[in-house]
């Protein structure tokens, strides 16, 4: 191997082992933003408590605008039946204050077709993915 080509290995050595450096910082550095980010989004709760045995829904993300509760104490309510959340606005927060699981439904009929997940006993979703625009309270 020639002086010359020795040297521009060595330069490529050096080259590649400076971008790898530096992709590892910009990597390090972006985790640590995410990782701040979600501490950012941690919402603090709800100024007015939920009752005990409701699934509290807020028209605003981080349990802000106005409050509607479904009871599960009401005589009204059934579980494991669909109850759509008939209110002005949108479900953009929650808070499950039973204790049972409930599923959160984007669909107000309850269809699976659309976005829906199960949230366990005294759960708060402060943004959930989707808005809420029913639910079901499980027994078990």
């Amino acid at each position: 191997m020639s002086a010359s080509t020795s040297a521009a290995a060595h330069r490529t050595a050096e080259r590649t082992s400076w971008v790898v450096r530096a992709l590892l910082a910009a990597l390090l550095v972006a985790g640590a933003v995410l990782a701040g980010s979600t501490d950012a989004h941690s919402a603090a709760p709800p100024q007015e408590p939920c009752p005990d045995g409701s699934f509290c829904v807020y028209t605003g993300k981080d349990f802000t605008g106005q409050r509607h509760d479904v009871s599960v104490h009401s005589s009204t309510f059934a579980m494991e039946q669909c109850v759509t959340l008939e209110h002005e606005g949108e479900a953009l927060s929650f808070v499950n204050n039973t204790d049972h699981p409930v599923t959160a439904y984007q669909d107000p009929h309850c269809d699976s077709d659309a976005d829906f997940t199960t949230y366990p006993a005294k759960t708060h979703a402060p943004q959930p993915p989707f808005v809420i625009r029913a639910v079901k309270v499980w027994s078990h």
